[in-house]
C-alpha cells in the first residue's frame, strides 16, 4: 500500500506537484481505457452484475450462480420437471425458451417476476434471439419472425415472412439480423421502431447452402456454415470470404458467437469439428481425442473448447486444431453444455449439483448448482403490496364518543336486543388500476373426457381465485408435441374442455400435456396454475365412472319410512338477488391504436388511432397510458391522436376506457415505440454509446496524450521554480 501513501502524500501537499501527478494518472487512465475499450462492444453498454444464470433441465428451473463464491444465490421455477431450457439475458431481463413446450417467459430481473409470456412451437424450429432491448422470435419452420415487446412478449408491427422454411436466424452485436432460408438465400435485415417493420439491407444466393446450413454472427457479420453444399462464406464483416470444404449431409452445431477469424462448428455423426481460422477451414477428427460426438463449442481466450456429448468432459483445441489444454471433467447429470456470460466460461451439467467455471488463465474451479436448502421462487407470486405503517397514536388527541352514546353502559339497545359487534366485511376492497394481479388457481386437474380418430377432449378443472379486482374470467392453455403444439379456451366458470389433435403426430397414444391456467381481471392476467397430463393408447382408456341406477316410478322403494304423524312447516329461502349487470365498456383488447409518428430520438410521440364503434361511442372516459412509465393523457374516446411522453427505452402505450359508473376499466391492445435519447444533443465533441467502430478511439487517446502532457509541463515548472 506504499503506493497509496505516496498518492495522499503528494496530493494533500497542493500546488503544482500534485496537479503535474494528478494530470499524469488521469493520462494514464484515459490511454488504457481507449486500449482497454477496443474488445468491448461499441453499440450497447451492458453492465454486469457479476452473476450468471445456467438452466436446471431436469427440475425445470433458473439458478442464479455466484462465479465468486462458487454459490447459487437464487432459484426460479420456471416450468415443469424434464424441461430443455435455452437462457438470454439483456437490459435487466432474462428470457427463457423452454423447447420441449414452446412456452417463452421473460423475468424482471428486478422483481425477479414473470412480467410477460408467449407461446412459440415446440421442439427445435423455434429461437429467440435478443439485441438492443429488442426480442425475436424466430419459427424457423414456417419462415416467419415476430418482433417481442421486451417486457410483456406481446407482438409489435409487422411480422417478417420468408416465404420457405428458414435454416438458420441470427443477430450480430450491431443488432443487424442475418438469415439465410432453404434455397440459400442469405439476407441482413434492420428493425425501422418508426415503421414497425423489417427493413431489408442486403440480399445474396449463396450456392451449396441449404437445409443443413448454419450461422456464426460476430461483432459485425456472419460466417455461413454450408457443409451439406461444402460453402463457407463470410459476409458483412469488411473481409469476406469464401471457401469451399468437403460435403457431409450430416447434422452441423455451430458456436453461438464467435471471433471472425476463429470459428468453430461440430459435425457430431462425424465426431468432427470444423475450423474457419483466418478464411482457411480445417476439419478437426476429435474422435480421436475421446470425443465421439462432439456438441455446440464456444470460443474463450482463442481456444476452442467442445463438449464431448456421453463423455462427461469438455476438450480444448488451439487455432491449428491441436490440443489445447487438459480436458475439463464433468461429474453426474446430462450432458455438459458451455455458457459464456461476463468474461467466464461456464460447464454447465444440467441435472448435476456441481458445474465447473473457467478463469481468464484457463485454471478450472467447481461450483455448486443445486443446493436444495436454497428456497425455490415462483416467477408468477403476487409482489407484496405495499402498505405504510399506521401512525404513531396522538397522545393529545381527545377520546372519540362511542358510536351509541345512549347505549354506552347498557348491555342492550333501544330494542332490548344485545348488541352484536358487527362482523367484518369478507369482501376485498376493490384495487385502482395498478392493483395486484389474480393468484395462481389453486387444484387443477385434468382428465379425458373423450376421444375419436382425430382428436382427445380433455377437461380441465381448478378451484375459484379470489381477487381484490373482479375475476372476469379464465384463460387454460394446454402444450404438447401435437399439431401446432398449444390450444387456449376461455371460461367464465372453474372448468373447461380442450381438443386436442391426433394428425400428424403420436401425441394420443403416448403424449404429454402441459396444462396452465390463469384467472384474469379486467386489466390484467394473474398467475399461472399448472399441471401436467399423460394421455394414454385407446386401449388403456379412462376408469368408468360410477353411475348412479334410478328405481322405476311404479315400483314403490322398499321399507317405506313411516308416515309422519305432525305436520311439519317448510320454509322456502328466498333465492338471492341477481348480480347486477356488469358495467358498460368496450371490448377489452381491441386494436385502437394503429401507430406513431415522430423520430425515434423525439421525447413526445403522436399517437394515431382509429377506435371501433364501441370504443367511439363509450359513454365513459378514456385516456392514452404509458403503461411502463406511468403517464396518461384524457382523451375524447372517438380522438383519433394524442401526444403521450416516453422515457429513454420501450415503452408500452395502452387506450384505457373507464366504465361512466366508475367501476371497471378496459384497456386496448398495446403498442410499443421506444425512445433513444440525445445524449449529443449537437455537441460536436460528444461521442454517443451507439457510435460505431473506433469513433471513440481517437478522442479518448488524444485526451490521455494531453492529460500526459500537461503533467509533464507542470512538472518542469515545478523544477525551475525549485531552482530559483
Amino acid at each position: 500500500m506504499a503506493w497509496w501513501h505516496r498518492i495522499r502524500r503528494i496530493i494533500s501537499g497542493g500546488g503544482r506537484e500534485s496537479a503535474s501527478f494528478v494530470a499524469a494518472l488521469l493520462g494514464v487512465l484515459v490511454l488504457a481505457g481507449a486500449a482497454l475499450g477496443q474488445g468491448i462492444s461499441r453499440t450497447s453498454v451492458a453492465v454486469s452484475d457479476g452473476l450468471t444464470w445456467l438452466g436446471d433441465d431436469q427440475r425445470g428451473e433458473v439458478v442464479q450462480i455466484n462465479p465468486v463464491s462458487g454459490k447459487p444465490q437464487t432459484r426460479l421455477q420456471i416450468s415443469g420437471p424434464d424441461s430443455q431450457l435455452e437462457i438470454a439475458q439483456e437490459d435487466g431481463r432474462l428470457i427463457v425458451l423452454n423447447r420441449r413446450t414452446g412456452e417463452i417467459t421473460v423475468i424482471d430481473l428486478a422483481t425477479l417476476l414473470a412480467s410477460g409470456r408467449r407461446q412459440a412451437p415446440p421442439g427445435a424450429s423455434s429461437k429467440v434471439l435478443v439485441a438492443n432491448g429488442m426480442v425475436f422470435v424466430v419459427d424457423r419452420a414456417s419462415g416467419t419472425i415476430h418482433t417481442a415487446d421486451p417486457l410483456t412478449l406481446a407482438d409489435v408491427g409487422q411480422t417478417w415472412e420468408a416465404g420457405q422454411p428458414l435454416a438458420d436466424a441470427v443477430v450480430d452485436e450491431r443488432g443487424v439480423l442475418w438469415l439465410v432460408d432453404h434455397g440459400g438465400t442469405l439476407r441482413s435485415l434492420d428493425w425501422s421502431d418508426d415503421e414497425e417493420r423489417f427493413r431489408e439491407r442486403s440480399q445474396r444466393q449463396i450456392s451449396g447452402a441449404g437445409p443443413r446450413t448454419v450461422l456464426v454472427p460476430h461483432d459485425q457479420g456472419v460466417t455461413l456454415i454450408g457443409l451439406d453444399g461444402g460453402v463457407v462464406v463470410r459476409d458483412g464483416t469488411g473481409e469476406d470470404v469464401s471457401r469451399s470444404t468437403d460435403r457431409t449431409d450430416a447434422e452441423v452445431i455451430a458456436a453461438q458467437t464467435a471471433p471472425t477469424d476463429l470459428v468453430p462448428a461440430s459435425v457430431p455423426d462425424s465426431s468432427v469439428v470444423v475450423l474457419v481460422v483466418d478464411g482457411q477451414v480445417l476439419r478437426v477428427d476429435v474422435g480421436a481425442r475421446g470425443c465421439p460426438k462432439p456438441g455446440r463449442p464456444a470460443v474463450f481466450r482463442d481456444k476452442v473448447y467442445v463438449p464431448c456429448k456421453g463423455s462427461g468432459k469438455v476438450i480444448i483445441l488451439d487455432r491449428g486444431g491441436s490440443r489445447g489444454g487438459d480436458d475439463v471433467k464433468t461429474s453426474g447429470g446430462a450432458d455438459p453444455e458451455l455458457v459464456f456470460d461476463d468474461g467466464r466460461l461456464f460447464v454447465n451439467v444440467p441435472g448435476s449439483s456441481t458445474g465447473v467455471l473457467v478463469d481468464a488463465d484457463g485454471a478450472t474451479r467447481s461450483l455448486t448448482i443445486r443446493s436444495p436448502e436454497l428456497p425455490v421462487k415462483d416467477p408468477d407470486r403476487s409482489p407484496p403490496p405495499s402498505v405504510p405503517p399506521p401512525p404513531p397514536p396522538n397522545p393529545n388527541e381527545p377520546t372519540k364518543p362511542p358510536r351509541n352514546p345512549g347505549n354506552s353502559g347498557n348491555p342492550g339497545n333501544n330494542n332490548g336486543s344485545p348488541d352484536v359487534p358487527t362482523p367484518p366485511s369478507s369482501s376485498t376492497p376493490p384495487s385502482s388500476s395498478g392493483g395486484s394481479a389474480p393468484a395462481a388457481p389453486a387444484g387443477v386437474t385434468v382428465r379425458e373426457k373423450s376421444r375419436s380418430a382425430s382428436a382427445v377432449v380433455v377437461t380441465v378443472s381448478w378451484s375459484a381465485v379470489s381477487s381484490t379486482d373482479p375475476i372476469v374470467g379464465y384463460t387454460v392453455t394446454g402444450s404438447g408435441s401435437f399439431s401446432g403444439g398449444s390450444v387456449s379456451a376461455q371460461s367464465a366458470g372453474t372448468s373447461a374442455d380442450l381438443s386436442l389433435p391426433c394428425t400428424g403426430s403420436t401425441f394420443c397414444t403416448s403424449g404429454r400435456l402441459d396444462v396452465t391456467v390463469r384467472a384474469s381481471t379486467a386489466t390484467q392476467a394473474g398467475a399461472a396454475g399448472m399441471a401436467a397430463f399423460t394421455v394414454t393408447a385407446p386401449n388403456n382408456p379412462p376408469p368408468p365412472q360410477p353411475t348412479t341406477t334410478t328405481p322405476p316410478p311404479n315400483n314403490p322403494p322398499p321399507n317405506p319410512p313411516p308416515p309422519n304423524p305432525t305436520p311439519t312447516t317448510t320454509t322456502t329461502t328466498p333465492p338471492p338477488p341477481p348480480p347486477p349487470p356488469p358495467p358498460s365498456l368496450p371490448t377489452a383488447g381491441a386494436v385502437v391504436i394503429t401507430g406513431f409518428s415522430g423520430g425515434v430520438r423525439m421525447p413526445t410521440r403522436q399517437v394515431n388511432m382509429a377506435p371501433p364503434a364501441d370504443w367511439a361511442n363509450h359513454n365513459g372516459r378514456c385516456e392514452v397510458v404509458n403503461t411502463t412509465q406511468g403517464y396518461a393523457v384524457g382523451i375524447p374516446c372517438n380522438a383519433t391522436t394524442a401526444r403521450i411522453d416516453l422515457e429513454e427505452g420501450s415503452n408500452r402505450i395502452v387506450v384505457r376506457a373507464y366504465a361512466a359508473s366508475g367501476a371497471g376499466q378496459v384497456d386496448s391492445a398495446a403498442k410499443t415505440v421506444n425512445y433513444i435519447a440525445d445524449e449529443c444533443a449537437g455537441k460536436p465533441s460528444c461521442i454517443p454509446r451507439a457510435a460505431p467502430a473506433g469513433a471513440g478511439t481517437a478522442p479518448m487517446g488524444a485526451g490521455g496524450l494531453g492529460l500526459l502532457a500537461a503533467a509533464f509541463l507542470l512538472r518542469i515548472g515545478v523544477r525551475r521554480e525549485e531552482d530559483k
